[in-house]
């Protein structure tokens, strides 16, 4: 009896997952491939904070706060380019609520680090020098212009 129902139970998840793809389209909701995250960071120890090394700075150890202060939600573009140096970086132009949420953070956390996240990896946690007032700022830490341009189209969310 059971053999007999597994082609109908696979018929009928395929179709619970085929709608609930029409549905996220239908919504312009859907996932980023990349997933991006900003959080506060220390390079002391502090309690529920996650311990990770820093990508562009090799044996350098950072504490990741749990909380996010901004996502791929925040994100309306993201472009890779180069800067006049030859240095490789992604643009990120922020929506309105993103632009309040970094805003913000950067305000709370003047003189503080702030880790910049790629699908789990710490890219970068440099030191928040000053408040953010516009939408836009730059992330370095890259390997290559591909992985930059990779990493760019997979930050924003497809609608």
């Amino acid at each position: 009896m059971r053999a007999a129902m597994l082609p109908h139970l696979k018929a009928g998840i395929a179709a619970l997952v085929l709608g609930v793809g029409l549905v996220a389209c239908a919504t312009g909701h859907s996932q980023s491939t990349t997933r991006f995250e900003v959080h506060a960071a220390s390079l002391t120890e502090s309690p529920d904070w996650q311990k990770a090394n820093l990508r562009d700075d090799p044996g350098t150890t950072v504490y990741i706060a749990p909380e996010v202060l901004l996502d791929n939600a925040d994100v309306a573009l993201a472009d890779a380019k180069k800067d006049l140096g030859g240095q490789v970086l992604i643009v990120i132009q922020t929506t309105p609520a993103g632009t309040a949420r970094m805003g913000l953070a950067s305000r709370v956390l003047l003189r503080q680090r702030m880790a910049v996240m790629i699908d789990g990896e710490v890219l970068t946690a440099p030191v928040v020098s000053a408040p953010l007032s516009g939408n836009r700022f730059a992330i370095t830490g890259f390997t290559s212009f591909e992985e930059a341009q990779e990493i760019a189209r997979g930050i924003v969310s497809k609608k």
